[in-house]
């Protein structure tokens, strides 16, 4: 019996389900709780999504992302499985998550994910790595079940794929995740209206964010690593918040010749969210594990304290060892 089939008998055997993913959620985090869960209330599950830090403005338009809860103090126990996915780890959900999963409130925990590094943690391990986004292995486990897939549900894996490919330009978009998002095109998800909430409705404090971070802009002399930060004084000038730093790493990664795209983005007074993305030629998952962190080889990210000068020297440095 491969995972798959382990997952889908468990998911026979239950009645109530708790959903979560990892904290600071993105498109497929989201997307891939709520496609998840709608799924499961259709046959019977009852279900509870959990998402540490809520719902980002951003994503509020997902179909019913009102359902999502951001504290588990009220939430009645126990549950039959716990999934946390999009997560290599259940501490990836945060430390309460981990806690209350340890604990009898959940029988089994799940792990639904398509990164390639990171240990993982529970009882069974649902991974893809060739899968291009965590919704594209939700699609799987729905289809498997017998479920339809409503506009609803349709939208929020194709929002999983979307996010996760760069809009279908990222590497990892291969013909299993066009053929899966022309079927979800035909149920009724409208492509233009996706792009137009993801991409053409930011907050006027993300733009005034913005004009600060173009100048911290910083190239190495070859031209192949670009780098840009965001530190707490620029959040309290313009009232942005981290959730506005959101694709902002595209900016370097979007020049002629950058192989490596770095954010800094300041958490705290010395520690440093640091989020990776590749062209392809080194995988910055492998730079991020180094820290402590993980990810994907084209997309990654880690944690490190220290001033902006030094946290830089570091990252860049282990970077350009990876590009020789």
């Amino acid at each position: 019996m491969n995972e798959l089939e382990k997952v889908l008998n468990l998911i026979g055997e239950s009645n109530r389900v708790l959903i979560t993913s990892h904290q600071n959620p993105d498109g497929d985090a989201l997307g891939s709780m709520l496609a998840l869960g709608l799924g499961l209330e259709k046959i019977g599950k009852d279900v509870v999504f959990y998402s540490k830090d809520g719902v980002p403005e951003i994503l509020e338009f997902l179909p019913h992302s009102d359902k999502i809860v951001s504290s588990l103090d009220e939430i009645e126990a126990p549950f039959d499985i716990a999934f946390a996915v999009d997560c290599t780890a259940t501490s990836r959900a945060g430390a309460k998550f981990e806690e209350y999963a340890k604990s009898e409130n959940c029988k089994n925990v799940v792990i639904v994910d398509h990164h390639e590094t990171g240990s993982s943690s529970g009882d069974l391990h649902l991974l893809d790595q060739n899968a291009s986004s965590t919704g594209i292995i939700i699609y799987r486990i729905l289809n498997s079940l017998d479920i339809e897939l409503d506009k609803s549900i349709s939208e929020n894996i194709y929002i999983t794929i979307v996010s996760d490919t760069g809009s279908f330009s990222y590497s990892n978009t291969n013909s299993d995740t066009l053929r899966i998002a022309a079927e979800l095109v035909d149920i009724g998800v409208d492509p233009s209206k996706i792009s137009q909430a993801l991409y053409e409705n930011e907050p006027l404090r993300k733009i005034e964010l913005l004009k600060l971070v173009i100048p911290t802009l910083d190239i190495t002399e070859d031209k192949k690593i670009a780098s840009i930060f965001v530190d707490k004084d620029m959040f309290q000038e313009t009232g942005a918040t981290r959730e506005d730093t959101e694709g902002m790493v595209n900016i370097p990664r979007s020049i002629k010749g950058v192989e490596v795209a770095i954010l800094f983005r300041q958490e705290g007074d010395s520690e440093w969210k640091i989020s990776l993305r590749s062209k392809g030629s080194v995988n910055v998952a492998k730079i991020a594990e180094g820290f402590g962190g993980g990810g994907h080889a084209g997309a990654a990210g880690c944690s490190l304290e220290g001033n902006i000068a030094d946290v830089k020297t570091k990252v860049i440095s282990t970077i350009k060892e990876g590009l020789r």
